[in-house]
């Protein structure tokens, strides 16, 4: 006798795929929602450090008690306040003899009108870097010059500015380097 064949039919999965889908998607949901919340309690960690600098500001009473953003610019003397009226000059004799030194002109004076300022903009260990330099520094208008040395047994080209005979000439183009984003140093030199 002859046995029939079971074929087993496969039974079908109905909801399987849209089941695992709702659940994906509710569980995703959940877990943003829960760094929602943590995030949004959390500090934020600049937010303070601004709004404290903004309680702290305190505007001067007057002109004269105002900082002076320039302060660095000047050179070891700062010059004061201009007075509203300028002090009566007493006229003075004219001298016996015209080649004597004034008494208003001391040594410490005269070696300052002797003395010369140079701004360095840089000091670069390449000579292209140091040229790349000096016409930056032509662009911005300034005649620069590269100067060769010897430091630690090691070739540096340093870029000069100047010479500039008072401090203030010397300190306008500073000012001006530095608004320009060129950070310069003064060297002196007799």
């Amino acid at each position: 006798m002859a046995h029939p064949v079971v074929t087993a039919r496969p039974r079908r999965m109905r909801g399987g795929t849209l089941l695992g889908f709702m659940i994906g998607l509710i569980f995703g949901l959940s877990i943003a929602v829960v760094v929602a919340i943590v995030v949004t309690r959390a500090p934020v960690p600049f937010v303070n450090k601004a709004n404290r600098a903004s309680d702290k500001v305190l505007e001067p009473k007057s002109q004269a008690e105002a900082p002076d953003p320039n302060a660095p610019l000047y050179s070891k003397s700062r010059p004061g306040p201009e007075p509203a009226a300028p002090p009566p000059v007493a006229v003075a004799p004219p001298a016996a003899s015209p080649a004597a030194p004034s008494s208003a002109t001391t040594p410490e004076s005269r070696s300052d009108d002797r003395a010369s300022y140079l701004l360095q903009a840089g000091a670069f260990r390449s000579s292209s870097e140091a040229e790349a330099m000096k016409a930056k520094l032509a662009l911005i208008g300034f005649e620069a010059k590269v100067l060769t040395a010897e430091v630690n047994g090691q070739t540096m080209y340093r870029v000069r500015i100047g010479p500039y005979a008072q401090l203030d000439s010397m300190n306008r183009a500073r000012a001006r380097l530095a608004e320009n984003g060129i950070e310069a140093s003064v060297v002196r030199q007799r």
